[in-house]
């Protein structure tokens, strides 16, 4: 189902008095006719070749929340997992609290992450159904492809996914998520996506950033509660060599 136009096609065409439309009308509508990943929302692109890539909006601290998010999604999209690539989600308000703290960022994200996918699954299969011509409600989705049982056609998330970024996203409330017993990616022991790096050493959290010019603060804490700053030798820290600024602060 991937939309191609060849030259021979187009010199026809245009030789023809014909129009030819190359659909650059807008962002999303030039992406059905680029080999590009079509973006289905703002947490979930899809490539041509089946490659699902899904933004973890929560930042990665150690707790394998950079996994276990992006499988939500990858769930209720009905996606194949071995096809699935993670990405950590810039900091924009499109994806909603990003802030990670006090270990409840899987049960806070159960419901409106999997209807994030729940509504990219329905997008595929709104594209196939005006494709083949036929009712949403009689196709079926497996591990990254789309299934119509009455005539057999079947049809790759690749290949329907430029097609399915031109469909309307769903209210995210209206969609139909799965019942617990149909979960093929919760629930199971999946690989934690950061694992290697995290094991070699490689740089992954914001103590790690290095930016040129940068400076590192550090502070003294008073050892009980609600204690306030009698005084300090302020000058004694500033003649530390390295030392650029030293303050109190309530």
């Amino acid at each position: 189902m991937t939309l191609t136009t060849s030259r021979r096609d187009m010199l026809k065409t245009l030789a023809a008095g014909g129009l030819l439309i190359p659909f650059a009308m807008s962002g999303r509508g030039f992406a059905a006719m680029t080999a590009e990943p079509a973006k289905l929302n703002a947490f979930l692109r899809i490539a041509p070749d089946g490659i699902v890539t899904i933004a973890s909006r929560k930042p990665e601290i150690g707790q394998g929340i950079m996994t276990s998010l992006p499988m939500l999604i990858a769930e209720e999209l009905d996606a194949d997992w071995k096809n699935v690539r993670i990405e950590e989600a810039r900091l924009d308000p499109v994806f909603g609290n990003q802030m990670t703290g006090g270990s409840y960022a899987t049960t806070l994200n159960w419901d409106e992450l999997r209807r994030v996918g729940a509504a990219g699954r329905a997008m595929l299969l709104a594209a196939a159904a005006k494709s083949w011509g036929v009712s949403a409600g009689e196709l079926t989705t497996s591990a990254g492809v789309v299934k119509h049982a009455k005539s057999g056609k079947t049809a790759s998330f690749g290949s329907l996914a430029a097609l399915a970024a031109l469909e309307t996203m769903p209210d995210l409330k209206s969609v139909t998520l799965k019942d617990k017993k149909d979960f093929r990616i919760i629930g199971t022991n999946v690989r934690q996506y950061d694992g290697p790096k995290i094991v070699t050493g490689q740089p992954l959290f914001a103590i790690d950033t290095r930016l040129p010019g940068m400076k590192y603060a550090t502070y003294v804490k008073a050892p009980v509660f609600k204690a306030k700053v009698k005084s300090a030798n302020l000058d004694a820290a500033r003649a530390v060599k390295g030392v650029h600024k030293v303050f109190t602060v309530e």
